[in-house]
């Protein structure tokens, strides 16, 4: 029996085809595991980047009819939403796990619900934007809450943006309803008066770019992201992993035990088989998500 894991964080796959790639459709079918977090509020986040910056949270919200990226957030990504156009266009997401999309639209604003579970410290982490349908409807996703992740296989369907009418000066209008982002400024009052909860601090995870695979009893390396350190490092497809700093790797769960926490910048040994020798490989996580 083959059990696939992918090992997250330390271990993180970013790779793909440029978003621009004729090729692009080669993704469909493709299946990630993307970690989430399920907040204070039950709400699930993710983890991305946009057009390379982040660590971002992003909460899925399968009601939500686009993506939404709060103002502070786009402030820091770099995006300057045009006062004309109701859509900003978004080069980039990457989304922990591997999955990627290129070239979407995106509403810059805080929506009411950011702001006011923001506000009071709520979901126990700060939320950054909103996943919405112009992007979940892109993947199939099947959630088991009793793992730490989604499965997200990529879909031959490219949903289409919400239809947003002209002004008389040619401006795009922003839809009826507004009015309702008025409540995040009364949460924001709250938070005054009730204090916010404490949030934790969002710091990038390790990487090193092994996908791995349980088989016969054994973890093997499936795959090497080119590029990663795993593959400066000299780390092969099909070799065994048997140690990591010093710790007996039996299977999956070991594998995930032994890089838990390890940050960007730090150094680990990790002890390989090729079926009859044993060596060492001195790697070096690189930033992920």
């Amino acid at each position: 029996m083959n059990r696939r894991l992918v090992w997250f964080g330390l271990l993180l796959t970013l790779s793909g085809l440029a978003p621009d790639d004729p090729k692009q459709d080669r993704e469909v079918g493709r299946s990630y595991q993307v970690p989430y977090r399920l907040t204070n509020t039950n709400h699930f986040l993710v983890r991305v980047r946009i057009n390379g910056k982040g660590p971002f949270n992003f909460l899925v919200d399968t009601g939500a009819p686009a993506l939404f990226i709060a103002t502070e957030t786009a402030e820091k990504i770099g995006l300057k939403p045009s006062p004309k156009e109701f859509w900003t266009p978004v080069d980039r997401i990457d989304f922990e796990g591997g999955a990627h999309l290129g070239k979407l639209n995106a509403r810059v604003e805080d929506p009411f619900q950011l702001v006011g579970m923001n506000a009071l410290g709520l979901p126990g982490a700060s939320i950054d934007g909103i996943l919405g349908f112009t992007v979940l409807a892109r993947f199939r996703l099947e959630i088991d809450p009793t793992r730490d992740r989604m499965t997200w296989t990529r879909l031959d369907f490219e949903p289409r943006d919400i239809l947003i009418p002209k002004t008389p000066d040619g401006a795009q209008a922003a839809p009826k309803g507004q009015a309702l982002n008025a409540l995040g400024l009364v949460a924001k009052v709250a938070a005054v008066a009730l204090g916010k909860e404490p949030e934790e601090q969002l710091h990038p995870r390790g990487f090193l770019g092994i996908e791995l695979t349980e088989k016969d009893g054994e973890v093997c390396v499936l795959r090497v992201l080119p590029g990663s350190p795993a593959a400066k490092g000299g780390v092969k497809n099909g070799a065994h992993l048997i140690e990591v700093r010093g710790k007996t790797i039996k299977n999956a769960t070991d594998a995930l035990s032994a890089v838990a926490g390890i940050r960007p910048g730090e150094s680990l040994t990790l002890a390989f088989s090729d079926g009859k020798d044993r060596f060492e490989l001195n790697l070096t996580a690189g930033e992920g998500l």
